[in-house]
């Protein structure tokens, strides 16, 4: 029996599309060597003016891609040492490249339209996150100065050679010499600054020396081949500055020439400021001098201290990129610094994001980590001054918005690398303890260990007599000492008043005159007729000799009652010369003391009364005294009543002084405490009122409540 072949339709399997070509005006040109050492190529977008840098895997790739001759590809990736996996790797990462970059004639392996659609609208930012990316720094092209510089480099060729090289550095030299000679007249020159027309002249000068400073690297790179294709202007923070487009520099494989690129614009600089100094020592005081240290001082401080950075997008990152042979140094310093820094933390294991030589790897993480801090303190410093410049709440709205963008998304994105690695992280030894320690942390942060209100304050006794002459007089005799123990009526010192013996010996003569007038009035008859006014003018004398005797019997100063002496004048000796109000001691009752403190607006609401603290002096060894709330004032101060604790004495209170009173500079509320019983002692007997401390105890405060109090209590005061 025979049997036929019965026909079975298979669903026919569809054939992968082919990869389009790549773009005909795309141009692969040797590049300079690899940090390793190893070769490399840089792709070329003509029309982006892009640059892509190849390594070996990426150029066979490129090349047999535009050849058309895919088939080779896997067999010399092969001679290269790579396995089957490791090619198709390769040659998808390549693809994808490629095709996210657009250097591709279509769109790779679906219909030309809709992938192409899909790829822009993958590429294209929404509107909120440009603003976001771009409100701090904009670039605007403005010109394409590539035939002008073909056209007038001539003119300048000059100043490359050997000679103007030497006549500029000598030039700088000099006039730095002559100029530290007249030092003081060249800072007093900087006073005109602070002035409306300073402030102008200051910036034509700086716009003059910008751009020099970008002609500079134009000029240098047109002479070296490189096309510029535009110049134009950013605005970091809404200030506008020059920039020159001189990407085409990667396409030099002598990194000499690129560092000559990167330097020439600080090279302009240097030698406008090496001729303006120059003039401004030999040009007669004038507009012309004026001008001269204007473009001086904005050349020799522009290039020294801010295109000379590295750790910005000035000259000097590109200066440092060239000089290590590192391009895109930064974003491959950052993968080092993170992959160091998880390493330290967690002891992953894992390999270096790439390979390059230790003693360079390690310069690149330090790199990265002196760029981090100083990328935290300036955008911290640029959020402050986007608060201030701005009406509120704007301002507040901005300077979150650069906080959260510049400083929080970066640390954001390394948390979620965390996140994604928890698997890994929490299998180290390392990754445990940092687990059990972050959440320590977080507990801490909601448990009330805040429970204490602390505040500066002034202790004083509360029967603290002052002991004042009254009126001037001159030291006889120092009787007591600080410290010592008086009772009532004690004599602490003996003073004398001559004006007051004189007055007292001229009011007895007048006496004795009178009470002689009335002797003779029985036989005198006028006298007899002015009896009456003699015994009022009598009595009169009488009565002011009395006062004159009290006042001389003032002039022994004693004790008011039983105490101690305190703060008697450490220069007081006989034959000084004291005023009437001064007071020259106390004497202090062991009674209890008066606490006068001054507590921030933000601690005050913790405060109840009868809350118990401790007074600490602000001498190590002074008095520290329990002390008990009983008073709190129900507004903040306007003058501050103890010019002790003023910052304008030494105190810790900043205020502002307006004639004699003295305004805090923050909201300030003043709490009464009375101290515990007990006398000063030792070295405390010099003052009379004794500054420090005071901390009160409350209910217990979390972290997370301080934080969303402070948050809560900012929107309030701004909203």
């Amino acid at each position: 029996m025979s049997s036929a072949a019965i026909p079975i339709d298979l669903p026919e399997i569809p054939k992968p599309p082919p990869l389009p070509a790549l773009r005909q005006e795309l141009r692969i040109e040797p590049g300079a060597p690899l940090v390793n050492g190893a070769p490399s190529w840089n792709l070329f977008d003509p029309v982006r003016h892009a640059f892509f840098q190849l390594g070996q895997i990426e150029f066979v790739i490129f090349s047999h891609w535009a050849s058309g001759n895919l088939a080779r590809i896997g067999d010399d990736l092969e001679q290269r040492g790579l396995t089957s996996d490791e090619s198709n790797d390769a040659f998808n990462a390549v693809v994808e490249f490629a095709a996210t970059n657009g250097l591709t004639v279509g769109p790779v392996g679906r219909d030309s339209v809709s992938a192409f659609m899909e790829q822009r609208a993958s590429n294209k930012k929404a509107a909120w996150k440009w603003l976001l990316d771009n409100y701090l720094f904009i670039r605007i092209p403005l010109v394409k100065p590539a035939r002008f510089l073909e056209r007038t480099i001539e003119h300048v060729r000059p100043l490359w050679s050997l000679y103007s090289l030497v006549f500029f550095a000598a030039l700088a030299l000099t006039s730095l010499f002559l100029v530290s000679r007249q030092w003081d007249a060249f800072m007093a020159a900087f006073l005109y600054f602070f002035s409306w027309q300073g402030l102008i002249a200051y910036g034509a000068g700086l716009f003059f020396v910008k751009i020099l400073h970008e002609l500079g690297h134009a000029y240098t790179a047109t002479r070296y081949g490189c096309r510029v294709p535009t110049m134009g202007v950013s605005f970091l923070v809404m200030m506008p500055v020059l920039y020159t487009d001189t990407t085409a520099a990667w396409r030099l494989t002598s990194r000499k020439k690129r560092l000559a690129i990167d330097c020439a614009g600080v090279a302009a600089e240097l030698m406008v400021a090496s001729i303006a100094t120059m003039l401004w020592v030999i040009l007669p005081d004038g507009t012309a001098r004026s001008v001269a240290f204007i473009l001086a001082t904005t050349s020799w401080i522009m290039s020294l201290a801010i295109n000379l950075n590295p750790f910005m997008r000035f000259d000097g990152y590109y200066v440092l990129s060239d000089f290590l042979n590192v391009p895109n140094l930064q974003p491959r310093a950052f993968a080092l610094g993170k992959w160091k820094m998880r390493e330290i933390l967690f002891g992953l294991g894992v390999d270096a994001p790439e390979e390059v030589p230790r003693k360079l790897r390690r310069g690149m993480i330090i790199y990265a980590y002196a760029t981090w801090i100083y990328r935290l303190f300036l955008f911290t410093g640029i959020a402050i001054l986007v608060y201030n410049l701005f009406f509120q709440p704007l301002g507040l709205i901005l300077a979150i918005v650069e906080l959260a963008v510049f400083i929080g998304r970066p640390v954001f994105a390394e948390m979620r690398e965390w996140a994604g690695l928890r698997k890994s992280i929490t299998s180290t030894r390392r990754g445990k303890a940092w687990f059990w320690i972050l959440g320590g942390l977080l507990l801490a942060a909601f448990l009330p260990l805040d429970r204490h209100v602390t505040g500066y304050a002034v202790l004083t006794p509360v029967g603290a007599a002052p002991i004042v002459s009254g009126e001037p007089a001159r030291v006889v005799k120092v009787i007591a000492q600080n410290g010592q123990t008086v009772t009532a009526g004690d004599p602490i010192i003996e003073l004398d008043a001559p004006e007051l013996a004189a007055d007292a010996a001229s009011t007895k003569v007048r006496i004795a005159q009178l009470e002689l007038q009335m002797g003779r009035s029985m036989a005198d008859s006028r006298d007899r007729s002015n009896r009456a006014v003699l015994e009022r003018e009598l009595a009169r004398e009488r009565g002011k000799l009395a006062g004159l005797e009290r006042r001389a019997d003032k002039l022994i100063l004693r004790a008011p009652g039983p105490g101690t002496v305190s703060g008697l004048m450490p220069d007081m000796h006989p034959g000084r010369w004291i005023g009437g109000e001064e007071v020259i001691a106390h004497v202090v009752t062991p009674s209890d003391y008066d606490v006068q403190a001054y507590v921030p607006e933000d601690e005050i609401w913790r405060l109840s009364d009868g809350a118990l603290g401790t007074f600490v002096a602000a001498d190590a060894g002074g008095p520290s005294r329990s002390a008990k709330l009983v008073e709190m004032s129900s507004s903040a101060i306007a003058r501050l009543e103890q010019p002790i604790l003023a910052s304008t004495n030494g105190g810790p209170i900043a205020v502002d002084k307006d004639g004699e009173e003295l305004a805090p500079r923050e909201a300030l509320y003043r709490i009464r405490m009375i101290a515990e019983k007990g006398a000063l002692s030792g070295a405390d007997y010099q003052i009379q009122l004794v500054p420090g401390s005071v901390q009160i105890r409350t209910e217990g405060r979390s972290f997370a409540e301080w934080a969303a109090t402070e948050l809560a209590r900012m929107f309030r005061r701004i909203f």
